[in-house]
């Protein structure tokens, strides 16, 4: 190789840099093959606890990435020609390098051998997520849906499109998932933001259980997701010490939706993506004048709660200031539990809705939990009205 091609390789390797610097976490490794004759020579470039590990000819760790692409130069230069693949999560970007030419050729990770599911357009594509849906049960070792997970996997991709909106013109956002669970929707949002929208993300799981916080660590270790963290934690006393952009909240039981939410709005959330569950706690509290005939009906009584659950739910973030919106995801053949609510923070409060909101209180009343989960420390002497 002659000295325009190292200008020109210079000039990518500072662009893989800055990739690496910018987005850190999607880094996956650096593979490359040097050809001399018709001899091939091959090495690689992988992120170690103290640097950075040079796999050619040899084993060398440096604390810098720019290091370990000067010594790959050193070597390639050496050489006929040379291919460099920059792998990150879902993109490998490829430099073709001879003696006559140096080129860039970006390709996304795309598994040929799964035919799409239907020709319509959906947001979780298997041919490129097949890892993902795989370790999530989507689909099978082959990596084809499940028959049992179609529905599901409608479902997932109807949630995409019904929240994308609020990701729009983003980077850089703190996702905390409350009361994660297994952390399905966490992990789709984060293959999604950023193999489909670029979007980068550091999500944080927190739940009471010690085994499904250890399952979904084990899962984003085995993706490889390192922007994924998972804490156990009570919701109910917990205080992180960064805020939160988006709060995620997907089918958290009874009060631990209140938790959610209620962290949410203790922490001005930006943003809320709720499938609220299991509401229990009102239905003996509620009191409607003049209704005592109808709710004396077990299923009249319990449908009307939940309405009135999730109704006082959404009111209230209405009323911190919140466009908060519900709308059914999917058939309730599927699940009864079929609300989702979003909110997106637009001012600092709506007197009006939360005027509406106490006066529903004292007419029905009920305290909701989530009137408690809500109060910051500074805000410790309200209460209820």
């Amino acid at each position: 190789m002659n000295q325009q091609q190292k200008t020109k390789i210079q000039l990518f390797f500072g662009g893989f840099c800055e990739r690496r610097k910018s987005a850190a976490e999607y880094f996956v490794s650096v593979e490359f093959s040097f050809a001399s004759g018709r001899k091939n020579y091959k090495g690689t470039i992988t992120s170690v606890e103290d640097g950075f590990s040079y796999n050619f000819s040899g084993k060398r760790v440096v604390s810098d990435f720019s290091e370990a692409l000067d010594l790959l130069l050193e070597d390639l230069l050496k050489y006929d020609s040379a291919n460099v693949q920059y792998k990150e999560r879902g993109l490998t970007t490829e430099l073709i390098a001879d003696g006559r030419n140096v080129k860039i050729v970006k390709r996304e990770e795309v598994n040929e051998s799964l035919q799409p599911v239907a020709k319509k357009e959906y947001q979780i594509d298997l041919r490129k997520a097949s890892k993902l849906m795989t370790a999530l049960g989507y689909c099978d070792a082959a990596g084809k849906l499940r028959n049992d997970m179609i529905r599901k996997y409608n479902q997932t991709n109807h949630i995409l499109s019904l929240v994308s909106d609020l990701f729009e013109g983003k980077n850089d956002i703190t996702i905390v998932d409350c009361a994660c669970g297994k952390s399905y929707l966490s992990f789709v949002l984060n293959y999604y933001l950023w193999e489909e929208k670029r979007i980068r993300a550091h999500f944080v799981g927190i739940d009471i259980s010690p085994s499904v916080i250890e399952s979904s660590k084990r899962i984003a270790k085995e993706l490889g997701y390192t922007n994924m963290e998972f804490i156990c934690e009570d919701l109910r006393t917990y205080e992180s010490d960064f805020h939160p952009d988006v709060v995620v909240s997907l089918h958290a039981c009874d009060t631990a939706t209140d938790m959610a939410l209620g962290y949410a709005l203790r922490h001005r959330a930006e943003s809320i993506i709720c499938v609220p569950c299991c509401h229990k706690e009102l239905i003996k509290q509620y009191k409607i004048d003049d209704f005592e005939s109808i709710t004396s009906h077990g299923v009249f009584r319990t449908r009307l709660n939940d309405i009135i659950t999730d109704g006082l739910r959404t009111l209230k973030l209405q009323s911190e200031g919140y466009d908060a919106r519900c709308v059914e995801f999917c058939s309730p053949i599927d699940t009864p539990k079929n609300l989702l609510i979003t909110a997106k923070k637009m001012s600092q409060e709506n007197r009006a809705a939360k005027e509406e909101y106490y006066r529903l209180l004292s007419l029905w009343k009920v305290k909701p939990s989530l009137e408690y989960y809500s109060i910051l420390p500074t805000d410790a002497d309200i209460r209820t009205e």
